[in-house]
Formats: structure tokens, sequence, C-alpha cells
């Protein structure tokens, strides 16, 4: 089966920057699945997939509007001020480095502040470079109409173990 749209994809990965250092790797984290048209990874990932079919590798870069997007382009979000450190100096023009759940870590550019809440473009910390991506397709196959729906993988269980 070859990628296409409303396929489940499987990919080992290595991220890179301009400079070639790699960025992220599955040899770290692991393999990425996701539904091909829905994921929202890397926008210009999906159509660099298209025609791939298992064991194929590929490598590719995009440019910022293909990858994580210009900082000038960032989303902005309003915080409560609570959600920051009390000694954390939020003036406009101000940068301040947040941690997600996950562990990422995203800059925020703060545009506006006062006591109460905090404005600021969510910066992601590759936005403005162009990435190189290295890719092999581990798995492919057509989504459940659930997933379908959903716009996303839904994880199957694991097969029973047969005990005799």
């Amino acid at each position: 089966m070859k990628v296409a749209e409303g396929t489940v994809v499987t990919l080992a990965y290595d991220i890179t920057s301009e400079a070639g250092e790699i960025i992220e790797s599955s040899e770290i984290s692991g393999p990425i699945t996701f539904l091909h048209g829905s994921s929202g990874l890397i926008p210009g990932l999906d159509r660099q997939l298209v025609g791939m079919e298992v064991g194929q590798e590929r490598s590719f870069e995009f440019a910022p509007e293909e990858a994580f997007g210009r900082e000038e382009d960032a989303p902005s979000r309003t915080f409560d001020r609570s959600e920051f450190p009390a000694d954390a100096v939020l003036e406009a023009g101000g940068r301040f480095e947040a941690s997600l759940p996950n562990g990422h870590t995203v800059q925020l550019r703060i545009l506006a502040s006062d006591e109460k809440q905090v404005t600021a473009a969510v910066v992601h910390p590759l936005a403005g470079q162009r990435i190189g991506m290295a890719v092999r397709v581990l798995g492919c196959r057509a989504a459940t109409a659930a997933e379908r729906e959903q716009g996303t993988v839904i994880s199957r269980p694991p097969p029973p173990s047969r005990s005799k």
C-alpha cells in the first residue's frame, strides 16, 4: 500500500537543523504513527510522503513555512499572570521559556502584560529555521472509518496472548 491521504503511516525519522545536527530522532523517542492528511506534525511532511511504500527511505528539507513556521506568524495566547513565577519579568518585547507537559519547551514572546494577564506569541524553538528530515516508512495501512471520522489514529490493543 502506498502512502496517501487517509492512510495510517508509521515512520522512523531524524530531524536535523540547518547545521546538520540531529534535533529529534525516532532512535530516541520511537517511531511516529499518524493519519496522513490530518497529522498536524510538520505541515510539509504529508506532501513529501505521498506515494512512498513500506521500507522506502527519503530525505528532504523544509523551509520555515513548511516546518515550524516563522516567528512573526506565531499564534498568540493570553495566560493568567499566576501561571508564571512571581518574580518573572514579563514586559512587552521580552521572552520567557516555558516547559510543556511532554518535556518540550516553547518560547513566549511577550506582547502585553498587566497584573492579571500576559499575552504572548507562542514560538516554537525551531521557528524561522530550515530543517532537514530523513524518513523510512515502517508501516502503512488504510485508516478505519472511526479514525477518518476523528481525524486521528486510534490505538489498537495488542492481540490476546494464547496460552496452552
